[in-house]
């Protein structure tokens, strides 16, 4: 089994957006986001690292959202894939953030790219799907964990892979001020 055939499986009958879209979807979309920046900087050069980045993104939220084992992702894409994906993994849960941002700011540069692309595609799904989604839901509990964890991710070093790190950097602040202005335009605010 391929890492594919395992997000299918872990993953089967996890929905997004108003239970419209399967939720590998997104994990597609990580990786996609993650695969387009490596081909544009082309700053590691190592193919095995790639794919296992790749691997990675596809797998990031095996450990906290199914039943698949630590043995099945290395069975189905290898230890250094799973290494990684514990690096992205929240010990506890999207309420509770402190331990995972303290988590993510020694997380490796590999990983924390991966929560980049993860931050890029949820910010632009938020986005896309704005007229499904309730304004509180957005207000206090997207934008908080998505402003945290940019926050993070901006003041740490990334001394392997800076032009990849700068262009999603650049790709993130593009879809959260894409996210503003459509939201601006579906809740305007009003005075009080």
């Amino acid at each position: 089994m391929d890492m594919n055939q395992l997000i299918e499986a872990g993953h089967l009958g996890q929905y997004r957006n108003a239970k419209d879209t399967p939720y590998t979807d997104h994990l597609r979309g990580v990786a996609s986001v993650l695969l387009s920046a490596q081909s544009l900087t082309r700053e590691i050069r190592d193919e095995q690292l790639v794919q296992d980045m790749i691997n990675a993104a596809l797998g990031h939220d095996l450990i906290e959202d199914t039943y698949v084992t630590e043995e099945d992702i290395v069975s189905a894409a290898g230890e250094r894939t799973l290494s990684l994906i514990k690096e992205l993994t929240n010990p506890v849960d999207d309420a509770h953030t402190d331990e995972y941002m303290a988590q993510l700011s020694s997380a490796s540069e590999e990983a924390r790219l991966v929560k980049y692309a993860d931050l890029i595609e949820n910010t632009l799904s938020v986005s896309y799907n704005l007229f499904r989604l309730e304004k509180e839901w957005v207000e206090t509990f997207y934008l908080p964990i998505l402003n945290r964890t940019e926050s993070v991710l901006r003041v740490t070093e990334f001394e392997d892979y800076p032009e990849t790190a700068l262009l999603m950097r650049g790709w993130l602040f593009f879809v959260t001020n894409l996210l503003e202005v459509k939201k601006s335009n579906r809740w305007p605010v009003t005075g009080e």
